[in-house]
């Protein structure tokens, strides 16, 4: 008999963490910084739930989490235009690439020593992936999309673009900045109380 793609307990992991996210997302949690060089960019903490249920459970259990985590904001919050959760799925999904792609190929060690994890390469490698893949898929996918019209876009001109890409990018490099690390020391806590962890196994 084959294993099934998603047993109960990740099924629940899923839906819990996706909740999570979903709670800690503006207008229901309305903590939103706005970038300095950017205004029309929020600093938010909701896609840290997501990367925690990536370091507990694996890709399997956060792709799911990810996806219920759209739906939900397909129907409580799509944003300016009802396009957005979509950028917001395929940007956790890059991130998510970053992560697997480090370790699947061993990067990431447990050294068991949180407080000097900041400053290991344990943290360089964890932050550095996520924050290439996503932003330069989000380059991509950006640079296709926001020149054309709404609902897909914002029909911004061309000669625009790289200043408006730049920025971007520099928001979505910066997220990774916090919302990995935060996520990481949150499943070091975890791993203390459960010696259980996809992200150390």
């Amino acid at each position: 008999m084959s294993k099934p793609l998603l047993d109960r307990r990740s099924l629940t992991a899923s839906i819990l963490f996706s909740s999570i996210a979903l709670v800690l997302h503006p207008p229901f949690l309305p903590l939103a910084i706005p970038a300095p060089y950017a205004p029309f960019l929020f600093y938010t903490i909701w896609e840290i739930p997501l990367y925690i249920c990536l370091f507990l459970f694996g890709p399997t259990t956060a792709i799911i989490s990810g996806i219920i985590n759209f739906i939900s904001l397909l129907v409580f919050f799509p944003g300016q235009l009802i396009s957005g959760p979509i950028y917001n799925l395929i940007a956790i999904f890059g991130s998510y690439t970053g992560v697997v792609l480090i370790k699947r190929r061993k990067f990431v060690q447990d050294t068991n020593n949180t407080k000097n994890d900041i400053l290991s390469f344990n943290m360089l490698f964890i932050i550095a992936s996520p924050m290439i893949f996503r932003t330069v898929i989000m380059t991509v996918v950006n640079f296709i999309a926001l020149p054309m019209p709404p609902p897909i876009g914002f029909s911004i001109p061309m000669e625009v673009m790289p200043t408006t890409l730049g920025l971007i990018a520099i928001f979505n490099s910066t997220t990774i900045m916090y919302s990995i690390p935060i996520a990481y020391w949150i499943t070091k806590a975890v791993k203390l109380a459960t010696n259980k962890t996809w992200i150390f196994k």
